[in-house]
C-alpha cells in the first residue's frame, strides 16, 4: 500500500472549505482582471474621447470580457493543477530513465500537442474571420477555411524547435549558432515569398505565429522539460538552465508556415478560391454556432495533451503521476476555461477591437470628414498603438515573473525594472511601427528586415546569457488577451485604408524587445568591465 493511501482523510466543513477557496479564487480572478481590464478600459476611453464615438453593444462586450476573465481563471488553474505537475514529473524522470531517442521523440510530441493547446492559435483563427477573401484568398484559407493546416504547420515547427532545444541542453550548445541560421532561413523564405502576390499576403501571419505561439500551455511544459534535462546532465546550477528554449520555439514555426504557403500555392487556383469564399463570407454565425465551435476548440486543444502526458507517465515512465480525480478536475477546468475564453473573445474583445479599428481611420481619412488634420490624425493612430503595446506588456503577470527571474540570474546586474521597461518600450515601438505600415502604406518587409539584420550583429557581440534572455524575453511579450485585440485592430484598420491585411504587428512587437535587451546587455557588459577595471587599480 502506498504512503499516500495510508494518510488519514481530514474532514472539512462547507464553511471551512469556503474560507479556504474564496480568498484563493478571488486572488486568481483579481490577477486576470488586472491583466484584462486596463487594456479594455484604454480602448473604451480612446474610442469615447479621441474617436468621439459611443461603444456599440456595450452589454454584450461587457459580458464577453467577463467570460474572458473567468475563462482565463479556469484555464490557468487547470494548467496549474494538471499540466504543470505532470510536466515537472516527466522532466525530472525522462532523462534518467529513457534513451536519447525516446527523449527527443517525447520533446517532439510534447511540442506538437502543446502548440495545439495554445488558446492564441484559436484567437488567430477567430480574428482571421475579418480577412477579405477576395484580396487575400490564401490568408483566408489558412485562418478560416482550413485552420487545421495552419495549426499543424505551427505545431510541427514547435516540435522541431523542442527537439533542437533539448539537444542543446544535453550537449551544452550555445544559442547563437542555432538562432542565427534559423533567422537567416526565415528571412530567405520571406524574401522569396514576397515576390509572389498571393504568398506575400501571408508573410505577416507567418511571422505573427512565431510571436504568439509561446503561451500558458507551451511555456511551462517546455521549461519543465528543459530544466529536467539540465538537472540530468548536471547543468542545472549554471543559472541559465531552461533559458533559450522559448526563443527557439518562437522562430522555427515562421519557416513552417511559409513552407505551408508554398505547398498550398502549388495546386491552388486562387481566382476560383476567392470567388467561392466571397460567396460564403457573408454568412454570419449565430451565438449557438460560436458556442459550439468554442467548445470543440477547447476539447481539441486540451484533451490530447492531457491524455498524452498521463499515458506517458503511467506506461512509459511507470509513474503514478497526479491522482485521477485531480487529473479529471484539471481537464474540466482547462476545457471549460478555454471554451469561456474563446466564446467571450468572439462576443466581446474581438468586437471591441473591431469597433476601435474601424473607427481609427476616421482620425485622418477621408480628408473632408476626418476628425483631425490628416498628419495629426495619423500620429494619433500610431501613438495609440505605441501606448497599447507598452501598457499591455507591463500588465502581463507571466512577463513580470520573467523579469524577476532575469534579475536573479544576472545577480542584480540586469534589474527587473530595467528589463521590464526595455521590453515594454520595445513592444510599444514595434506595435507603433506595425500601425505605421498600414497607415502610411509601408511594405512590412521594410520594417521587418532592418531589426532582424541588426539582431544578427548584436547576437554575435553579446554574452551567451544576454542572448538567451533577449530571445526568450521577446517571445513572451504577447498574451492571450492582447493578441486578438491587436490583430482585430490591425485587420479593421487595413480594411479601411485598403492596404495589406493587418498582420505583422505582433512580429514587430516581438523583434524590438529583443533588440532593446541585446543593446542593454552590451551596456551592462561594458559597465561590469569598467567596474572590474576600477577595482583592479
Amino acid at each position: 500500500m502506498s504512503q499516500t493511501s495510508e494518510l488519514p482523510r481530514i474532514k472539512v466543513t462547507f464553511r471551512e472549505a469556503m474560507a479556504i477557496l474564496l480568498p484563493y479564487s478571488w486572488h486568481q480572478i483579481k490577477e486576470q482582471i488586472i491583466t484584462v481590464a486596463p487594456v479594455c478600459l484604454y480602448l473604451v476611453a480612446f474610442q469615447l474621447v479621441a474617436l468621439r464615438y459611443t461603444i456599440k453593444q456595450a452589454g454584450i462586450i461587457t459580458a464577453g470580457v467577463t467570460m474572458v476573465i473567468m475563462g482565463l481563471v479556469f484555464f490557468l488553474e487547470g494548467i496549474r493543477i494538471g499540466l504543470i505537475p505532470m510536466g515537472e514529473n516527466i522532466g525530472d524522470n525522462l532523462p534518467k530513465r529513457c534513451k536519447m531517442g525516446m527523449v527527443l521523440l517525447f520533446a517532439f510530441l510534447l511540442g506538437n500537442l502543446a502548440a495545439f493547446g495554445e488558446p492564441v492559435i484559436g484567437s488567430l483563427q477567430i480574428a482571421g474571420a475579418g480577412v477579405d477573401p477576395e484580396k487575400a484568398p490564401l490568408l483566408y484559407m489558412l485562418l478560416v477555411k482550413s485552420p487545421l493546416l495552419l495549426s499543424t504547420a505551427v505545431s510541427l515547427g514547435v516540435g522541431v524547435a523542442a527537439v533542437i532545444g533539448t539537444l542543446r541542453f544535453i550537449h551544452g550548445w550555445s544559442l547563437k549558432p542555432l538562432v542565427l541560421p534559423l533567422i537567416g532561413i526565415c528571412l530567405a523564405a520571406t524574401l522569396i515569398a514576397a515576390r509572389d502576390p498571393n504568398l506575400s499576403t501571408a508573410i505577416g501571419l507567418a511571422w505573427d505565429t512565431g510571436a504568439v505561439i509561446v503561451g500558458p500551455v507551451l511555456c511551462p511544459l517546455v521549461l519543465s522539460l528543459g530544466l529536467g534535462v539540465c538537472r540530468a546532465t548536471g547543468r542545472s546550477d549554471t543559472g541559465m538552465a531552461g533559458f533559450g528554449m522559448v526563443g527557439l520555439i518562437s522562430i522555427v514555426p515562421i519557416s513552417a508556415v511559409i513552407l505551408l504557403t508554398y505547398a498550398i500555392s502549388l495546386g491552388a487556383d486562387f481566382t476560383a478560391v476567392s470567388q467561392g469564399l466571397q460567396k460564403q463570407s457573408s454568412e454570419i454565425p449565430g451565438i449557438a454556432a460560436i458556442a459550439f465551435e468554442s467548445l470543440a476548440l477547447g476539447i481539441r486543444a486540451i484533451g490530447p495533451i492531457f491524455i498524452f502526458l498521463y499515458l506517458f507517465l503511467r506506461f512509459v515512465l511507470k509513474e503514478e503521476g497526479i491522482p485521477k480525480p485531480q487529473l479529471v478536475l484539471a481537464g474540466i477546468f482547462a476545457i471549460s476555461g478555454l471554451f469561456l475564453f474563446n466564446f467571450g473573445l468572439s462576443l466581446g474583445l474581438a468586437e471591441l477591437g473591431n469597433q476601435v479599428g474601424q473607427r481609427l481611420p476616421l482620425s485622418f481619412h477621408p480628408p473632408m470628414d476626418a476628425l483631425y488634420p490628416i498628419e495629426l490624425g495619423k500620429i494619433i493612430v500610431v501613438l495609440f498603438g505605441v501606448i497599447l503595446g507598452y501598457g499591455a506588456t507591463l500588465a502581463e503577470p507571466a512577463f513580470n515573473l520573467l523579469g524577476q527571474q532575469v534579475e536573479d540570474v544576472t545577480q542584480g546586474a540586469f534589474k527587473k525594472w530595467l528589463f521590464s521597461q526595455a521590453v515594454a518600450v520595445g513592444v510599444g515601438v514595434g506595435a507603433g511601427l506595425g500601425i505605421v505600415s498600414v497607415v502610411y502604406h509601408v511594405d512590412l518587409l521594410y520594417l521587418l528586415l532592418p531589426p532582424y539584420m541588426l539582431l544578427f550583429v548584436l547576437t554575435l557581440l553579446n554574452d551567451e546569457k544576454y542572448v538567451n534572455i533577449a530571445w526568450d524575453g521577446g517571445a513572451v511579450t504577447t498574451g492571450p488577451v492582447t493578441v486578438p485585440l491587436k490583430i482585430s485592430i490591425g485587420i479593421a484598420l487595413s480594411h479601411a485604408t485598403g492596404f495589406a491585411e493587418g498582420f505583422g504587428i505582433l512580429a514587430l512587437a516581438s523583434a524590438y524587445p529583443v533588440l532593446n535587451i541585446l543593446l542593454l546587455g552590451l551596456y551592462v557588459k561594458r559597465s561590469e568591465k569598467r567596474s572590474m577595471e576600477a577595482l583592479s587599480q
